[in-house]
């Protein structure tokens, strides 16, 4: 843990000089296109929370096992942390490029607010239900709820969308290759964040239910 939280301060500190002080301007949206850097990133990884919390309920039903289920429940809370934070950094960088801070209309933002809604009611059932059948139908919950992130992860590619430009694509990245260096760095400095976050919860999990049984057992001792 300790190795982990080291690696990721010193990764986010390169990632916060380096993309503020060191990554080149864009020409056209000037300051405010610095946002990018981590509103792709934080997007991205929101993205691979969902993902990791979709495999982790496939195993828990395949072998319940209360590890997969810490680790579904805890990659969505940390996901949906990001989630916002996609939302937050998005509407910043869409008022000052686009003069608007939110546009309906625009199916990405359409498709990812759901995303975000689906997710949220997750705690709702989770917390409607208590031991093996709150693990099983958080499993199911995170399986299905998952078939909204490709929707949104194509919906910008479907459509014509003047909110949201597409940067990547199958050719290529759409960009100098000296911001692709400062994008890889900050979305790997992200992407340790994340780790790190995830590591510490499931610690702080398991710490908490070896408490709360510790305290069951002198009760009934």
């Amino acid at each position: 843990m300790l190795a982990l939280g080291s690696i990721t301060t010193v990764l986010m500190v390169l990632a916060i000089v380096g993309l503020f002080l060191i990554a080149p301007e864009d020409g056209v949206q000037g300051q405010v296109q610095r946002i990018f850097y981590f509103h792709v990133s934080v997007a991205i990884i929101s993205m691979v929370a969902f993902a990791v919390a979709c495999v982790a309920g496939v195993m828990y039903l395949r072998r319940p096992r209360e590890w997969w289920d810490d680790l579904g429940y805890i990659t969505v809370r940390v996901g949906l942390m990001f989630a916002v934070m996609t939302v937050i950094t998005g509407s910043i960088w869409a008022k000052g490029q686009w003069g608007t801070w939110w546009v309906w209309s625009d199916p990405r933002l359409a498709t990812y607010t759901i995303v975000i809604l689906l997710y949220a009611a997750y705690f709702v059932l989770r917390s409607s239900a208590e031991g093996s059948r709150q693990a099983r139908f958080s499993a199911v919950y995170a399986i299905v709820a998952f078939a909204s992130v490709p929707v949104s992860f194509y919906a910008v590619r479907i459509a014509q969308s003047y909110v949201h430009p597409v940067v990547f694509t199958s050719s290529g990245a759409r960009m100098p290759n000296s911001m692709l260096l400062w994008f890889t760095v900050s979305f790997v400095g992200l992407m340790f964040l994340f780790a790190t976050l995830v590591q510490f919860e499931l610690l702080q999990h398991r710490a908490e239910r070896a408490l709360r049984e510790a305290k069951l057992r002198l009760e009934r001792g």
